[in-house]
């Protein structure tokens, strides 16, 4: 028997939709694998319920990438009218200096990737959709006089008053042309992160390895700089809230469907921008059953506090354990509480109990590399020039497939022995067209020696399904002698009866 447990308030109707398209400083991050989030995942935190924020962004997609590779038809796929677009592109249309690039993500600026952003324009209207650029977040590049450098901003002009390479420009001309409102982001965070200075900017800000990346609390703090100019602009006005004074990321926490017995850890972000009173202490309560921590390794807890000051709580991450013991609909929360102020972060699971649970093992049948080959020495990209990059190319990865079998299999894990100096992001999907697509971890510092990876999963495989997995490699460096080995595929799961 499945028992209903209910401790929050149903969700209001939503009313509207916020589409985002854009690159790795929008995107979506696994918590629990890397300190990066992009400012589109934590946007829906400065909405109200009846707005709901749905986030396409993709590390190492430009303008054109987008497109070609098939993320754009989704996108239009599931607009209405009435629908919001929000167009952010131009870090990975620079990588060739401002000229196309073979892989499809470098894009001339005043060519290709006018082109392209037209093409959103034009389509997003067609759909019946409301298009609205926003130009691209600074990369942290200071100069010795404390400002932001051309090339941080899009501008790889080499004459300052020249616009040939300045892909800020060309969007912001495209929107006059096109009659198409734009949010400046890109004179936003430079604004912010000048104000800030070099050193609190990389300590709060972006993530410490690179300067185009943000941080949890960073890429709050350029959501709510983007909230705040939509009002100001009267765009999407009645749904912004932009002055929120605490942000959760995700959202939401949703176990998925688990048995009884099984053991599950969700990570969350917690950043306190504006809380009152500006000094006080911050309250976790875990739902029943289940405990808390502030580390995957720490000691769990039903409830943690945490003192904070200047109203400020910058870049926490938590961790929520469970493992049910009885079938039930777990519909609960963490409740966050500080001062006479409580919010809940809404936790959901669908807890099954089985007559017979069978430990499995399986191995992938079939392996595929697209735009990378295999010789003695391993894998390489094909051509053998690695370029440098700072994410993936999504036409560039290694894929398996684990067909199911006669019974349901909940796959709970992953693992794989990776050889060679590659960073990589692997993440998993039912469909052959790779949508929806799950990411399960990442490692965007490419380290030398083996690796035996592990990744936690939690999918249900029904008889006859397909699952499949990709990993995407790059390097950090530019090179032509970089060969990796991925190998021991192996997936750990539970056959249910």
């Amino acid at each position: 028997m499945l028992v209903a447990l209910n401790f929050w308030p149903a969700l209001q109707a939503q009313e509207v939709r916020v589409h985002t398209i854009g690159d790795s400083t929008m995107a979506d991050y696994v918590e629990n694998t890397t300190r990066t989030r992009g400012w589109g995942e934590m946007l829906q935190e400065f909405f109200t319920p009846q707005a709901q924020v749905i986030n396409y962004a993709r590390g190492g997609r430009s303008s054109r990438s987008f497109c070609v590779e098939g993320l754009w038809d989704k996108v239009k796929s599931n607009m209405q009218p009435g629908d919001y677009v929000l167009i952010q592109f131009a870090h990975n249309d620079e990588k060739e200096g401002g000229k196309d690039g073979d892989d499809f993500r470098g894009t001339a600026p005043w060519t290709t990737y006018k082109s392209f952003l037209e093409k959103y324009v034009d389509e997003t209207l067609e759909k019946g959709g409301v298009p609205v650029f926003v130009t691209p977040i600074i990369r942290r590049y200071f100069m010795s006089d404390g400002t932001i450098s051309p090339k941080g901003c899009h501008d790889l002009s080499v004459a300052p008053d020249d616009s040939t390479l300045n892909y800020v420009r060309v969007m912001k001309h495209v929107a006059r042309e096109k009659k198409v409102a734009l949010v400046d982001m890109t004179q936003l965070t430079k604004d912010y992160a000048e104000q800030l200075g070099p050193e609190k900017t990389i300590a709060c800000i972006y993530v410490p390895t690179d300067g185009t990346h943000t941080q949890a609390t960073g890429a709050a703090v350029y959501a709510q700089l983007a909230a705040r100019q939509l009002k100001r602009q009267g765009i999407l006005s009645s749904y912004i809230t932009s002055e929120t004074p605490l942000v959760l990321n995700p959202t939401k926490l949703d176990f998925g469907t688990m048995y009884v017995g099984d053991q599950l850890t969700l990570c969350f972000d917690l950043t306190g921008l504006a809380l009152s009173p500006v000094s006080g202490t911050l309250r976790l309560e875990a739902p029943k059953g289940m405990t808390l921590s502030d580390g995957p390794d720490a000691d769990r807890k039903p409830v943690i506090e945490i003192p904070y000051t200047d109203g400020k709580l910058w870049n926490q991450c938590f961790y929520l354990h469970f493992k049910p013991a009885a079938a039930a609909v777990v519909s609960s929360g963490v409740k966050v509480t500080y001062g006479s102020t409580t919010r809940l972060l809404p936790v959901t699971a669908l807890c099954k109990a089985v007559s017979r649970q069978t430990p499995v093992t399986l191995k992938p049948t079939e392996t595929v590399l697209k735009s990378l080959i295999e010789e003695s020495g391993g894998i390489t990209i094909e051509g053998g020039n690695w370029p440098a990059d700072i994410d993936e190319s999504g036409a560039r990865y290694v894929e398996v497939v684990l067909v199911g079998g006669a019974k349901t299999i909940n796959v709970k894990q992953l693992t794989l022995t990776l050889n060679g100096k590659v960073a990589y992001r692997i993440a998993c999907a039912r469909g052959k067209d790779f949508y929806p697509r799950t990411d399960l971890g990442e490692n965007q510092q490419a380290k030398n020696g083996v690796q035996q990876l592990t990744f936690p999963i939690n999918m249900t495989l029904q008889s006859g399904g397909r699952l499949h997995v990709r990993l995407f490699p790059w390097s950090i460096e530019a090179g032509s002698n970089l060969y990796f080995k991925v190998e021991d595929w192996l997936f750990k799961g539970i056959e249910v009866e």
